[in-house]
């Protein structure tokens, strides 16, 4: 499946992966996210429909928020652009709502489905984050009604920041117990809602880096042995990756933003990614559109002109997956943490 994608995007530039904010709606204010939450109109499912029509069947949607599972035409919206893969992430606190449209999307959509569960601390930091008393055992209670169903992958998302550091290992020693199908630990990063989180020292990441990628060794990364091994990889050049940006204030390696990568948000504004400014809206313009505009062909070569740089793991992906210079990086039996 992957190396069809990639062979499209090497041979063609076709359109691989789109982050698609379905709404800036949440019930929670979390003190670390960057969304921005000022009143507006989300899009309706007949954009959504012609969106998926124009973007062409996708190797990967990635569905955001705001909460996700706000919308009650969630499994519809998903099922616009015939993904092979589909992310959505969650707060976990809609149970109800999240295993309705969980069902529908297994009966009504071929893809791979993974619901991811936020997760950024042990239970009391998790819940002083999210300001929700009680968020940690709403998280575990959905996470159990999942495994029931089945059908589904089951992640747990973590952003390490400077509120989390110091139990982070203690953390995924506790959810590895648990068996979720897989844990991602990312960087905090934009804009948070509390100006006091932030990374922790950089030297400090670096240090947690051996301990984090012992446990997530420990994970099955599933389908055949040699695509296990170049997921394996994947996160470790990933980390190596978003610290040396970090620590260069420049991309070091292609951003493929704009080619193989794009983002929708919850009101219709289009760019290359959610970390740069809109260049079209697609209430007021097509898909096709936007992508011939001048605004966005001049975002797509800044973005290669490395006039930004950042560490979202979503785009960092497309760089690394759809790139044959990473290629040895994947395959090699040594990418160290």
């Amino acid at each position: 499946m992957f190396i069809k994608s990639f062979t499209e995007f090497m041979l063609y530039q076709k359109l691989q992966h789109m982050i698609v904010h379905v709404t800036n709606h949440c019930n929670f204010r979390c003190q670390h996210c960057f969304i921005d939450f000022s009143p507006q109109n989300d899009l309706k499912l007949e954009h959504y429909r012609t969106l998926g029509q124009q973007a062409g069947n996708l190797f990967w949607l990635d569905i955001g928020g705001g909460e996700p599972f706000l919308r009650k035409d969630l499994a519809d919206i998903v099922a616009c652009f015939g993904a092979k893969v589909v992310q959505i992430p969650t707060n976990g606190s809609m149970q109800a709502l999240l295993i309705d449209q969980v069902e529908r999307m297994k009966r009504e959509i071929d893809a791979e489905i993974t619901i991811s569960l936020s997760l950024d601390g042990l239970q009391k930091t998790h819940d002083e984050i999210r300001k929700q008393p009680g968020n940690w055992d709403q998280v575990w209670e959905t996470f159990d009604c999942l495994r029931k169903i089945g059908g589904v992958s089951i992640k747990i998302n973590t952003v390490l920041n400077n509120q989390n550091h110091d139990e982070i290992i203690d953390l995924m020693t506790d959810v590895r117990q648990r068996q979720p199908d897989f844990h991602s630990v990312i960087l905090l990063r934009g804009d948070p809602i509390n100006p006091e989180f932030d990374l922790p020292p950089l030297e400090r990441v670096r240090a947690l880096g051996p301990h984090i990628f012992k446990i997530l060794n420990t994970y099955d990364y599933g389908r055949s042995r040699l695509m296990a091994k170049v997921l394996r990889n994947y996160h470790r050049y990933l980390w190596n990756t978003s610290l040396r940006t970090l620590e260069e204030r420049t991309q070091v390696i292609p951003c493929l933003a704009g080619k193989a990568h794009m983002v929708v948000m919850g009101n219709g504004d289009v760019s290359s990614c959610e970390m740069l400014n809109p260049v079209g809206n697609i209430k007021e313009h097509s898909f096709d559109q936007i992508r011939s505009s001048q605004k966005f062909k001049q975002q797509v070569q800044d973005i290669k002109d490395k006039k930004c740089f950042c560490t979202h793991n979503c785009a960092m992906f497309d760089s690394i997956m759809f790139s044959a210079r990473s290629m040895p990086h994947l395959v090699s039996e040594k990418v160290q943490a």
